[in-house]
């Protein structure tokens, strides 16, 4: 058993990019995917002049190593960023669209928020930072912003990312950055300032000030680009059983088929949600595996609608909407998909994708299509007016969709890392670790095999 022959479960964007940085290093790799698909949730359709992404629909150029591996893969040409149109996003209130203010002549003119808001932002550079290992996002904004800043920017925000709720979300685990701003610097406001220089240091862009990318024929452009490096080391429809530490390495089982196969590796890298994880580390960790487990993935719907532009009466300049829990909705959320890059929809139509479910309302994402159609119809027509039925409509559900990182979520953080110490060999890259976002998955993918190659 050479040292170099490593095992990545799960073919999704960060097993793929662990494999594909393997793989230039001069290691062995070998990806076990179960589903008969790479890319995980970045799934790409083409039909009727539609292209419909059916989870992410584009990422974030935050860092210097998303960008590189973009280039690496060579997919300049494909690569496009988002229309400037789609720089204007709006929030729901009172039934009504609101721009998002980004300037300071913006915010004092917006109806989003009332004067009384606007003027308790004043207080936040002298509130003391807050105190304590944990606090939940809900408690941490009220802390210092207010209210109204939690329901009308924070709740639609958690909700469009998350698919989340503030009240449950540790501010620590899912906005490391937010957080340690406001600690060092004893305000958010001045470390956002402050932070600034930091990260131009780090050649980090924030998300809030990151280009936002996709690709000409979607998102799976990026995971098929990485699998073609990858060839034959990707075996589609093979599940792994069990895994058993040796002397040096590990032992897999697994069914690749309906028939069952063992191979030994070096390492093992875990690159599948936490709940799958749970099971073939168990007959290790016993109860700590619970930990894994216990990690919510709320479902989500992913409603795809194509109309006639001229049944549509808003102008779609902007790149969507996000809804908060207050206005009583029963979407999340929807993006202007043909506003935003191009060739989305064919001539002379509009396409959007709504979200529905979540932690907020997880009983609407199991719903029936013809509800959901209905349903994201409704909503749609109050928002932003409607005519006729739609043209297309394709939909997609996510049972276990984006994992929370809620309060206490530090200790399955906690675990990963004593796993990695207890076990040499094992580790541990996903959205379950650093982040949710396909950049965050990339950078996860980086810091891991960072480390393996350092043993």
């Amino acid at each position: 058993m050479s040292p170099k022959k490593i095992a990545i479960i799960g073919a999704g964007i960060s097993g793929l990019t662990t494999a594909y940085l393997l793989q230039k290093s001069g290691c062995q790799v070998q990806v076990f995917e179960k589903n008969n698909h790479i890319g995980g949730s970045i799934i790409t359709e083409k039909k009727d002049g539609f292209l419909i992404d059916l989870g992410p629909n584009s990422t974030l150029e935050t860092s210097e190593e998303l960008r590189n591996l973009v280039d690496e893969l060579g997919l300049q040409k494909q690569k496009v960023y988002a229309n400037e149109l789609s720089n204007k996003r709006f929030v729901v209130r009172d039934g009504i669209l609101h721009a998002l203010p980004m300037s300071l002549p913006a915010f004092i003119k917006t109806k989003l928020f009332s004067w009384k808001a606007k003027l308790r932002l004043l207080k936040e550079p002298f509130i003391p930072p807050t105190q304590g290992e944990d606090i939940s996002l809900a408690d941490f904004v009220r802390y210092r912003l207010g209210e109204e800043f939690l329901h009308y920017a924070i709740n639609p925000f958690v909700a469009g990312v998350y698919a989340g709720d503030p009240e449950q979300l540790s501010t620590p685990a899912a906005f490391p950055k937010l957080y340690a701003l406001e600690q060092k610097y004893g305000s958010f406001i001045k470390g956002t300032i402050k932070g600034a220089r930091e990260r131009k240091k780090r050649k980090e862009v924030a998300k809030d000030r990151a280009k936002m990318f996709s690709f000409l024929d979607g998102m799976q452009v990026f995971p098929q680009a990485l699998s073609s490096h990858l060839r034959n080391n990707i075996q589609l429809n093979s599940e792994v059983l069990t895994l058993t530490p040796l002397a040096q390495g590990f032992k897999l089982t697994y069914v690749k088929d309906g028939k069952q196969e063992e191979q030994t590796f070096g390492q093992v890298v875990f690159s599948v949600p936490t709940y799958s994880q749970s099971e073939l580390l168990r007959p290790l960790i016993k109860d700590r595996a619970d930990l894994l487990t216990e990690v919510n993935y709320p479902p989500v719907a992913v409603v795809f609608m194509g109309f006639k532009k001229e049944n549509v009466a808003h102008n779609l300049a902007g790149f969507g909407f996000l809804v908060p829990e207050v206005e009583k909705k029963q979407i999340l959320g929807s993006i202007f998909s043909s506003t935003i890059f191009p060739g989305r929809s064919p001539e002379g139509a509009a396409a959007f994708t709504t979200f529905v479910g979540g932690t907020r309302q997880p009983q609407n994402a199991l719903k029936s299509d013809s509800e959901l159609e209905q349903l994201v119809f409704n909503d749609l027509n109050d928002l932003i007016g409607l005519k006729g039925d739609p043209m297309f409509v394709r939909i997609r559900r996510w049972e276990k969709a984006i994992p929370q990182y809620t309060m206490g979520y530090k200790k399955v953080t906690t675990l990963f890392d004593q796993l990695e110490r207890e076990f040499p060999g094992l580790f541990f890259a996903g959205n379950f670790r650093r982040g949710i976002s396909v950049g965050d998955s990339v950078l996860s993918a980086h810091e891991t095999v960072k480390e393996m190659l350092q043993k």
